[in-house]
Formats: structure tokens, sequence, C-alpha cells
């Protein structure tokens, strides 16, 4: 058996034809026109035993096949003057602020987007949820029966201090991993060496909250070593549930800010301070910051009264707030501990049916987003 290139074990995960075609967003009968005409494999369960019933199987792969193919052939609607960046931050933690990162990465890939996510968090929970084990290292991986590519080997402080001419750690491989293959997300990945972010940050010459906004243009421009954000259409970033530099920078740099607020007193305390520093932001660079907002409120139970109350309140920023929530579901802290993103764990989940619906509205936000700047 080849080594694997991530930590998570995904071999076992496969999908009958509604669950997959759940993931599409598109009806059963859709999906088996667009594998016969796609000549894309899928294969039937019988293949391994011949005693087992002809299904097809799919597995994330040919899911993520399938939704280039839809891009390929013009069949959905995808932005044409990106890459679009959003930052899913909010200043407070256990919101569901890293699920949901990963959970836009995923369906708008999905979609048929190309996606690339950021981790900027040192506590790594994206990367974590992508497949990967920061703390893992080279020494480690044989026995496992991984490969080196399954080794957190540079983040985005290699290329953010290698940027503004500050000394970066030795590192080794690839910037972007690629965990589902080249036809799925693809991620930037972090460690606990992630801080090294700040330091440059802190060094950087000129205005210091907009180094990752210069950053991304150079990189569109292909003037960044190993990242050309310009081969993707959307990059999430998924911001430190504190006030750093790095978030602060990330917010500036971003078209769109998704802000996931739990349901409670302090979930929307978090989200008045998430408003003023993106108003402070703006105050200081003016039209250099072009974030739009979104507010999801997730950890929803409406059996609970003081969860209506808070419902309630965040009802002052309705212009805002996502016309769904995200329900209070056991499935999503443990969907963490499994390395594998929940709604590839459990597709025809509530939790993940909220999430494909959050994302159908969030590509709804973009492309306006598009269309009032082509104006």
């Amino acid at each position: 058996m080849s080594p694997r290139s991530t930590y998570s074990d995904t071999s076992g995960l496969q999908y009958r034809l509604r669950a997959a075609s759940a993931l599409l967003g598109i009806a059963e009968n859709t999906t088996k026109s667009y594998i016969e005409n796609s000549g894309i494999h899928v294969r039937r369960a019988n293949e391994a035993d011949s005693k087992a019933v002809a299904v097809r199987l799919f597995d994330p792969d040919t899911l993520f096949q399938l939704a280039q193919y839809r891009r390929a052939k013009g069949f959905v609607k995808t932005p044409q003057k990106g890459p679009y960046f959003i930052a899913v931050d909010i200043v407070k933690g256990g919101t569901g602020k890293t699920t949901t990162a990963v959970e836009i990465a995923l369906h708008m890939q999905l979609a048929g987007l190309r996606v690339l996510a950021i981790d900027l968090d040192a506590q790594a929970n994206l990367t974590q949820y992508m497949g990967y084990e920061a703390d893992l290292n080279k020494d480690e991986i044989e026995p496992m029966g991984l490969s080196l590519d399954a080794v957190v080997g540079k983040t985005f402080a290699h290329t953010v201090s290698t940027y503004v001419g500050r000394s970066a750690r030795e590192s080794f491989g690839s910037l972007i991993k690629m965990p589902f293959g080249k036809n799925g997300p693809h991620l930037i990945p972090a460690d606990a060496n992630l801080g090294d972010i700040e330091f440059a940050l802190s060094s950087s010459k000129g205005a210091r909250e907009l180094t990752l906004k210069k950053l991304f243009s150079d990189s569109a421009r292909g003037l960044i070593p190993e990242l050309n954000v310009s081969e993707y259409d959307v990059v999430v970033m998924d911001c430190p549930p504190n006030v750093t530099m790095t978030s602060t920078a990330a917010l500036a740099a971003a078209d769109l800010v998704v802000a996931p607020v739990r349901l409670d007193a302090f979930g929307v305390k978090g989200l008045t301070r998430l408003i003023n520093e993106i108003a402070l932001l703006r105050e200081s660079y003016g039209d250099a910051i072009v974030a739009d907002q979104v507010i999801l409120a997730t950890h929803f139970a409406p059996q609970l009264s003081r969860i209506q109350r808070m419902h309630q309140a965040l009802q002052a920023y309705q212009k805002n707030l996502a016309p769904v929530s995200i329900s209070l579901s056991e499935d999503l802290p443990k969907s963490l501990e499994h390395y594998i993103p929940l709604s590839l764990q459990k597709p025809l989940s509530q939790a993940s049916r909220e999430y494909k619906e959050f994302n159908d509205f969030l590509l709804r936000r973009l492309m306006n987003i598009e269309e009032q700047r082509g104006k």
C-alpha cells in the first residue's frame, strides 16, 4: 500500500448517489447525466465484491472531478474577476469559526469554484479539518504509513516573512497542500510557529495593516514565489479568534468578512468588536477597505428561549444577517476528531444541508459584489 499524503485516512469515504448529489447540489438524474457525458469513472460496489449490488460509490476525488467538469462546461456561474478574499473572523472562540471556514471552502469547491484555504490561526484547527496534524514531524511518518506530504513543512508565515524581507524559518516541501487531490480545495496549513507572521508584519514598511492586501495583489501578478492566487476564484482565510495584527491585516485584505456568531451574549459582544475594528480600518484607509460583512448565526436551537433572545438581538444587523442559521449539533465538535470536514463525513446531516444553503447565499453575495464593482 502506498504511503498516505495526509494524516487522515479518507479511503473509507464513499457516497451513494443521493449523498453525492446532495454534496454537488444537483438532482440525482443530473448527476447520472454528468457521469455518462464526462467519462469520469465512478466505481460500482460489485467491482470489489461480485455479490454486492452494483450501486455507484462516489469518493471525494470523483465528486471534485464532477464539480470541475460542471465548471468547464459552463453549467455553473463562477466569479470572473477574482480572486475574491473571504476572511472568517470573530473576536471570540467556540463560535464555529473554523468549521465555517472549512465548510465554505468545501462547498464552494463542490459548486465548481477553485478554492484556496489559508490557516491563519496557530491552533491549526483548519489544518486539522483538512487532514493534517500540525505537530507531526518527519521522523514519525514512516511507521504511520505516511509520506512527507503529510507533514506541515511550510506555512503562510514563511511567505509573509520572505515578502517583508524578514528571515523565515527553515522549511521544506511545497507551500500549498492538496488534501483531496488537485481538483479539491487547496490549503496553506498552519503550525505552532505561525506567530512568526506577527513579527513579520510588525517589521513591514508602510501601512502594516495593508501588508497582506499588497502581498495578495503582488501574488496575483505572479510576483510571489510558490503562491499565485490568480489560480483561484476564492481564497478563504481562517483568522485567529482574537485581535492580532494578522487578523487585522486579513480583514483589510478581505472582499467579504464572514462572522460566525454563537447565539449567546459573549458572541454578540464579539461581533460588536469585529464591526468596530472594520470601522477603524475604514477610518484609517478609506476606500482601500472594501470588506462586505455577512453574519452567520451558529449553535441555533429554537426551543431554548435564551437563544431565541440572542437571535432576536442579531436582527439589529439584519442587513448583513445570513438567511440561514447553523443548528446546535453534537456532530460539529466531533467532526474535528476525524480530521475530515463534517460534510464529507455526514453529507446528509442537517448541519451539512445548512452549510450548503449558506454557501449558496454566500455565492450570490459574491456575484453581487462582482456585479457592483463592474459598474
